[in-house]
C-alpha cells in the first residue's frame, strides 16, 4: 500500500477565487483559508459512527512511537500510554545518541532499532510505521487498535475516560478515532521535570485549528487494524487510507491530545540545532526544514513570553501572534482533571 495524501479534486473555475483569497490574506498579514477542493476532501474522506456496543468487548491496544534523541520526554510518553490502558508500547529508535533507549526501557517499552542512515524523511517513517503495524498485527492474530504518537504527543480519552474505556465500547465498524489537539507553550518560568507529565509545567495552550475532518481533528492517530494491510496512515497521521478504497468510519467521540513540541529550553534548542546540522541536512522535505527553523524561533519567543511575536500557521489567523490560556479553560469540565497525579513522576 502506498502512503501519499489522497488527491484533491480541483475545479479550475475555483482557482482564481482561491488566488484572490491568498492575495487578500497576504495584504492583511493573515494565513489564507484552505482552498475549496481541500475542504471538500476533508469533508468526504470518512463517515461517522455514533452507536455504542451494549456489551463492551476487551480490545488489544498497542502504542507506537518513532524517536530520535527524546530522553527528556520519552519516559513520560510511554507511561502516559500505559496509563491510558495500552497493552504494549513499541518505541522505534533511530540511533539516538542520548539516554532515549534507557529511559524508554525503564518506562516499560519494547525497543525496536531502525536506523535511517542519519536522514529524516516523513515518507520513509510512514512506510516503516505501516510495515511494523502490519507485522505485529499478523503476529497477534487478531484485530489490534494502534495509537501512534510522536514523543511530544500525550493523548487521553474523552470526558475523563481512558483510551481503553473508549475503544471498549465502540461498535466493530469503527476504523479510526480522531484527536482534538491543544498546542502547549512554555513561559519564562517553565522548567519541565524529568519523568513528569509536561502538563505539570506547560499549562498555557491554544486549540490547534488545522482540521483534517469535519470534527476539527488535526490528527487521526488511532486506527483499528483488523487484518495486515487493510488500513494505513497517510504521512503525519492526519488521515487514513483503506485498501481497497472505501470511506473510513470514524468514532463520534474523539481523543484529547496535548502537544508539547517546545519543552525545556536548553535541551530542546540543543536537539533542534543538532537536527539542523545532521538529520535534516540531507532531507528532501522542505517543509521539515522550514518547520525546524520556525520552532527554534518559537522556542526563544515563548521562553521570553513574547507570544504576540510567535509565528502563526493557523488558517484565517494573523501570521504573527497567538493568544494562550490555561489549558483547563479550553476543555469541557469533564476533561479538566489530569489523568495523572500532578507533580508526581509518571
Amino acid at each position: 500500500m502506498t502512503n501519499p495524501e489522497p488527491p484533491f479534486a480541483v475545479n479550475p473555475r475555483e482557482v482564481p477565487f482561491h488566488l484572490l483569497k491568498m492575495l487578500r490574506a497576504h495584504a492583511t498579514k493573515r494565513n489564507p483559508p484552505p482552498p475549496a477542493w481541500r475542504r471538500r476532501q476533508i469533508n468526504t474522506w470518512q463517515r461517522f459512527e455514533a452507536d455504542r456496543l451494549e456489551t463492551p468487548t476487551e480490545p488489544l491496544i498497542y502504542g507506537l512511537t518513532t524517536v530520535w534523541n527524546e530522553d527528556d520526554v520519552i519516559y513520560a510518553t510511554v507511561r502516559n500510554l500505559f496509563l491510558q490502558g495500552v497493552d504494549e508500547v513499541f518505541v522505534v529508535d533511530d540511533e539516538s545518541d542520548d539516554d532515549t533507549v534507557t529511559e524508554a526501557k525503564i518506562a516499560g517499552a519494547t525497543l525496536i532499532q531502525d536506523a535511517s542512515e542519519g536522514t529524516f524523511e516523513e515518507q520513509r517513517r510512514t512506510r516503516r510505521i505501516t510495515e511494523f503495524m502490519n507485522d505485529q498485527t499478523a503476529t497477534a492474530g487478531r484485530p489490534v487498535w494502534w495509537i501512534v504518537v510522536d514523543a511530544d504527543e500525550f493523548p487521553r480519552g474523552p470526558d475523563g475516560t481512558t483510551i481503553r474505556d473508549l475503544v471498549s465500547t465502540l461498535p466493530p465498524s469503527v476504523d479510526t478515532i480522531g484527536s482534538r489537539v491543544l498546542e502547549h507553550y512554555p513561559s519564562r518560568t517553565s522548567a519541565p521535570l524529568p519523568r513528569h507529565h509536561p502538563l505539570d509545567e506547560l499549562r498555557m495552550a491554544r486549540p490547534h485549528t488545522i482540521a483534517f475532518c469535519p470534527e476539527a481533528h488535526w490528527k487521526h492517530q488511532m486506527v483499528l487494524l483488523r487484518n495486515p494491510g487493510d488500513l494505513a496512515f497517510t504521512p503525519g497521521r492526519h488521515t487514513i487510507q483503506a485498501s481497497p478504497a472505501r470511506p473510513i468510519v470514524e468514532s463520534s467521540a474523539s481523543l484529547l491530545m496535548h502537544h508539547f513540541p517546545l519543552r525545556d529550553r536548553e535541551r530542546t534548542e540543543q536537539k533542534f540545532r543538532q537536527a539542523a546540522e545532521s538529520r535534516y541536512t540531507g532531507t528532501t522535505d522542505a517543509f521539515i526544514k522550514k518547520r525546524l527553523r520556525k520552532r527554534l524561533r518559537m522556542l526563544e519567543l515563548a521562553y521570553t513570553e513574547q507570544y504576540h511575536l510567535l509565528p502563526n500557521m493557523y488558517p484565517g489567523e494573523r501570521k504573527q501572534g497567538t493568544t494562550l490560556k490555561d489549558w483547563q479553560s479550553l476543555v469541557p469540565a469533564s476533561e479538566r482533571t489530569p489523568t495523572h497525579t500532578p507533580g508526581q513522576p509518571l
